[in-house]
């Protein structure tokens, strides 16, 4: 049984501050809680983190790739699911070589 999901987002937007794609690993078992996440930007930077409630006001769970893809973020996000293998990759190494758009 799988304990973890792989989902990357895309977005689409303008903004050059902003990532175009993430990348969350998701917990099964804590009712789709994220536990990490990489951020990746037009400009191909990769930003590592490792605690992605720290800062935020309220914990809510990510949806499912089904539920994010039928608009529940909006038009300008999409998501597909990838390995376990893939994220660790870009974690270890902040490298990400796929699309961004």
């Amino acid at each position: 049984m799988n304990t973890k999901e792989y989902v990357k987002i895309f977005w689409y937007h303008d903004n050059p501050d902003d990532p175009r794609v993430i990348i969350y690993e998701v917990d099964l078992l804590n009712d789709r809680y994220i536990l990490r996440l990489i951020d990746i930007y037009a400009d191909g930077r990769c930003v590592n983190n490792g605690d992605p409630y720290d800062s935020v006001i309220e914990v809510l769970p990510i949806e499912t790739v089904e539920e994010i893809n039928v608009g529940v973020w909006g038009d300008e996000i999409r998501a597909c699911r990838i390995s376990k293998e893939e994220f660790e990759k870009i974690w270890r190494t902040h490298v990400y070589t796929g699309e961004i758009e």
